[in-house]
């Protein structure tokens, strides 16, 4: 139940457009306490059209349908009318019912849940709602010389019964409701600020075209190597797509980023899940091989380069073949900039010598 309830929350934080905490939580809240209420009146509604208690089944039926414009108020972000109506309705809800079937099927728990809602939910200042306590406090008081001085318009019997084993069950749903959903809607907030939050970085960190680390992220990785952090021994090749102008000039710029993502996709799986990978710029990806020597990472990379020439890349019902040239150096961490510009050069240099090629 509990974790249905938090999805059901978080499915609606979801659509809110509220930056402040205090702000979704007071909308949640709210929305939480119309369902309540709507609920209980649905149930009131029925009841007393079953015993034929007819100006109570339309009162009630007139306070369900007013929850309707209560969750509307709420959308609106007009949380004090909503409470100050909903306490009103609440208060002519059961003063209607003492007067129609009187006070002994313990209504006045009514009054108790509607003011301890006052005290849970911030939905006007606290004058205003210090207001409404008093109004609760003066219709208890009324409840009480109604029932000491008038006869109820109609007898229900053993219905009163029915209708205090109800009241008893409305008073602790709603009590324990009242004082357990803060928590929960705080903790729910808290999950989706945190996801929230992982998101963007998620997003600051990676490129919105191939999915994979950017030059940002980069930048965190190499301090962390620069320390020590995630071992000494590491390798840098710079790889880029041969032609990939011309390429694009060609057949549109369009087909070249489906190549972009098809090769970038292609480079990761090939790789191990300790290395990284990277989109450096354009058509130029960075790659970090760990615990290798150049020798190792030379032939790890000429393997990758093989594989993409041999692949074919199938976009638009047409086969694309691609070639790549990389270049491949030690990695110093604490002259990491230096390594990344030798991997570069060394990959300049297999443009030069013919393209295709890893060069070490």
């Amino acid at each position: 139940m509990r974790e249905k309830l938090r999805k059901f929350l978080y499915n609606h934080l979801l659509r809110l457009p509220f930056t402040s905490d205090n702000e979704k939580y007071l909308y949640l809240i709210s929305i939480i306490a119309c369902i309540y209420v709507a609920s209980m009146q649905f149930f009131l509604l029925l009841f007393h059209l079953v015993i034929r208690v007819s100006p109570l089944f339309f009162l009630y039926l007139c306070g369900f349908l007013i929850n309707i414009f209560l969750v509307w108020l709420i959308k609106k972000r007009r949380y004090s009318l909503f409470g100050i109506l909903l306490s009103l309705v609440v208060i002519t809800l059961t003063l209607a019912s003492v007067i129609c079937v009187g006070a002994n099927n313990l209504v006045i728990v009514y009054l108790l849940v509607t003011l301890i809602m006052q005290i849970i939910i911030p939905y006007a200042s606290v004058r205003i709602r210090v207001s409404m306590i008093v109004a609760l406090w003066c219709s208890a008081f009324a409840l009480v010389a109604f029932n000491r001085y008038m006869e109820p318009i109609w007898d229900i019997g053993e219905a009163n019964t029915i209708l205090s084993l109800f009241n008893i069950h409305l008073a602790f749903i709603g009590i324990i409701i009242q004082l357990t959903v803060g928590n929960i809607i705080w903790d729910v907030i808290r999950r989706f600020n945190q996801k929230k939050l992982e998101e963007s970085q998620y997003e600051a960190n990676t490129d919105p075209l191939t999915g994979l680390f950017n030059r940002r992220y980069a930048n965190t990785i190499f301090k962390r190597l620069s320390t020590g952090q995630l071992g000494q021994v590491w390798c840098v090749a710079m790889l880029d797509i041969d032609e990939f102008k011309l390429f694009n000039d060609i057949n549109g710029h369009q087909v070249g980023d489906d190549v972009l993502m098809l090769v970038s996709d292609f480079i990761k799986t090939n790789l191990h899940k300790r290395d990284f990978l990277f989109r450096w710029g354009g058509e130029e990806f960075l790659i970090l091989l760990k615990d290798v020597d150049v020798a190792t990472a030379f032939r790890i990379l000429d393997k990758l380069r093989n594989k993409i020439m041999s692949e074919n890349f199938e976009i638009k019902n047409k086969t694309i073949k691609v070639t790549v040239t990389i270049g491949v150096y030690p990695l110093d961490i604490h002259n990491i900039e230096e390594s990344i510009d030798m991997s570069d050069r060394l990959m300049y240099d297999g443009k030069t010598s013919g393209k295709n090629v890893v060069i070490m």
